[in-house]
């Protein structure tokens, strides 16, 4: 009773303050634990569901469980009990800090509106929330409609003394799926998930409205289907017992993904021994696979789903005639139409974000009404204020096929200087352009484990993980879908590298002409595949050859005037101006003057087959 008295007695008035801030941080991996009893460890994980309850009686969402949060209260209440004099009851630690300052400080780094609750004394779980909810500042914290992530710190020591810390505060880039409202265990495979909803914001590191949810008891999500969004899912954990972890990945209208999970112990018992952080919710700066097996690609890069769409605010058509269209094809099923009858059209859109200052490589996604021919039809440029890169310039025969989207590379790197970035798409001839969109990917890294990545800015978290493979030479695959939590990027042989090639037939044509007939003719077909530079050349050294190029296409003309009968011999040598890495490729050339009859009298006798 006197126990409970002091606990009323020195119940701390709660602070709620906001603070909105970037984020920038140095990669950590995963911190050190602060050492805690199982008993008052349990304590935690139970004040944690019980908070939540309370939240539910208000049909508010419940809290995810976070680390650091607990790290912070962990370590303030240890502070107290250890550090500050008998009686202290408040929200400042030995080291000045308040409750915000901590919250950062344990890694808790996009940080946004945050409030903290004390019991200044030891008090169990239930005693500490039925105290705090009769106090209104208190139970206004614990009812907060914004807050989503929860941390509770417990410390006692010796004497008894005791200290109870819960802090609160939400990131609003991340969506977090809670199992049975943060129950520490479950005694049946039957459980209740709630899902975030994902707070929207524009440009290249925003994210959408969630509109599908896929879930899944492994990280692979493995055989899981997409299905719409709805905040109370019923699911069924794998049986038996144990830790048992729900993965939950969501998608935008763009196709920016977030991937989160929980964890719940199954069985008729959870001993306080088993109790660890394993299952709370933690702020990842970057990842590491011990396994990298990509069939033969050399790098690999990352991107955390940054797009800049058309349908972005900032994404506008300057100058030309143009209008936003809707198309399947297309990301979030809009382009931008860019009109091939007007002079020229120029759009843009830009970007600034904690990206800027990095190096990266922009994908500009976009589509030709024709892919016929050498003229140019579009440029693509990165620039601020100080540098440009580009432009690209793209012609016709550039794009594999009329209509289809297809994606080019600009490397740019904007380190220590302006935060603006723009991505220029101008239609430069008379071929309509769609643009689409720019999707960004991090500086490559060489693909081999183990492969530890560190996101821009130090906060990856929940955000999606797309890779694009490369091979050194300018080819890239399509996007491909990674998953940190199974600590592997594995891609099949059938996703192995399109090499670059330089495909001629024939290699090898005989021409038989009579001495008074036209010049001889033949057709070689020339097609460079998945090269980064479309324009092919052909050459000869003989004077009675003469060659002339098309789109794909070698026509060899053969002048006989002035030539004596007999056999001649040449070569034509086709080869790819800029890429090293392929070999020219010889069409032998025979030409019989005065006709082969003539010449060979013998007959030819083809070998017999027999089946």
């Amino acid at each position: 009773m006197s126990h409970r008295r002091s606990t009323a007695r020195f119940l701390a008035a709660g602070c709620l303050l906001i603070t909105l801030f970037f984020f920038v941080v140095p990669f950590h991996g995963a911190q050190a634990q602060t050492s805690q009893t199982p008993e008052l460890f349990y304590n935690e994980i139970q004040t944690v569901y019980l908070t939540n309850l309370e939240r539910r009686k208000a049909n508010l969402p419940p809290l995810r469980w976070n680390r650091e949060l607990s790290e912070a209260a962990r370590g303030f209440a240890q502070d107290v009990v250890t550090n500050l004099p008998a009686g202290y009851c408040g929200h400042t630690d030995s080291q000045g800090r308040n409750p915000g300052a901590r919250m950062r400080d344990a890694g808790f780094t996009n940080l946004g509106m945050w409030a903290e609750n004390a019991v200044c004394g030891y008090a169990t779980p239930s005693s500490a929330v039925r105290a705090w909810m009769e106090s209104p500042s208190h139970r206004a914290n614990i009812l907060g409609s914004d807050f989503r992530e929860i941390g509770v710190g417990y410390a006692r020591d010796a004497s008894g003394r005791g200290y109870v810390v819960q802090d609160l505060t939400v990131d609003k880039l991340f969506a977090p799926v809670i199992i049975d409202d943060e129950a520490p265990s479950t005694t049946t495979p039957e459980v209740g998930l709630y899902i975030y909803n994902q707070v929207t914001s524009d440009g290249v590191t925003g994210m959408g409205e969630t509109l599908e949810i896929m879930i899944s008891n492994t990280p692979d999500f493995a055989n899981a289907s997409w299905q719409p969004y709805s905040a109370e899912v019923d699911w069924q954990l794998e049986p038996g017992e144990g830790w048992r972890t729900v993965y939950v990945k969501a998608r935008d209208r763009l196709g920016r993904t977030t991937v989160v999970h929980d964890s719940i112990y199954l069985g008729p018992e959870l001993s306080q021994e088993q109790i660890t952080f394993a299952g709370a919710s933690q702020v990842e700066s970057g990842f590491t696979l011990e396994t990298v097996d990509v069939a033969g690609w050399s790098q690999v890069q990352f991107s955390l789903g940054w797009i800049l769409d058309d349908s972005d605010p900032t994404f506008q058509l300057h100058t030309g005639k143009g209008e936003r269209v809707d198309d399947p094809a297309a990301i979030g099923g809009t382009a931008l139409r860019m009109d091939g009858n007007s002079p020229v059209a120029y759009a843009s859109g830009w970007a600034g974000t904690p990206l800027s200052g990095v190096p990266m490589t922009a994908y500009f996604r976009l589509k030709a009404g024709a892919n016929s021919g050498e003229q140019e039809v579009a440029r693509l440029t990165v620039r601020n204020q100080s540098k440009e890169y580009g432009p690209l310039i793209l012609r016709a025969a550039d794009f594999n096929a009329p209509g289809e989207y297809q994606e080019f590379a600009i490397a740019f790197d904007f380190s220590g200087s302006s935060d603006l970035v723009t991505f220029e798409f101008e239609r430069s001839g008379a071929v309509e352009i769609y643009a689409d969109a720019v999707t960004l990917y991090a500086t490559p890294a060489a693909a081999t484990a183990p492969l530890q990545w560190q996101a821009p800015g130090g906060y990856q978290r929940s955000r999606g993980v797309v890779a694009r493979l490369l091979d050194g030479a300018g080819a890239f695959s399509a996007p491909i879908e990674v998953y940190p939590d199974t600590g592997q990027l594995i891609v099949t042989g059938g996703n192995a590298p399109a090499k670059p090639r330089l495909d001629v037939t024939p290699q090898a044509i005989w021409l038989d002409v009579q001495t008074d007939e036209q010049p001889a003719m033949a057709t070689v077909t020339v097609a460079c595949q998945e090269c980064a530079i479309a324009q092919w050349q052909a050459s000869s050294d003989e004077s009675w050859m003469a060659l002339m190029a098309s789109e794909d296409t070698l026509e060899i003309r053969c002048k006989t005037d002035g030539l004596e009968e007999g056999f001649y011999y040449g070569q034509i040598v086709v080869s790819v101006p800029g890429m090293d890495e392929l070999e020219p490729v010889t069409v032998e050339v025979t030409l019989a003057v005065g006709g082969l009859d003539k010449l060979l009298p013998h007959k030819v006798y083809l070998p017999a087959v027999t089946q």
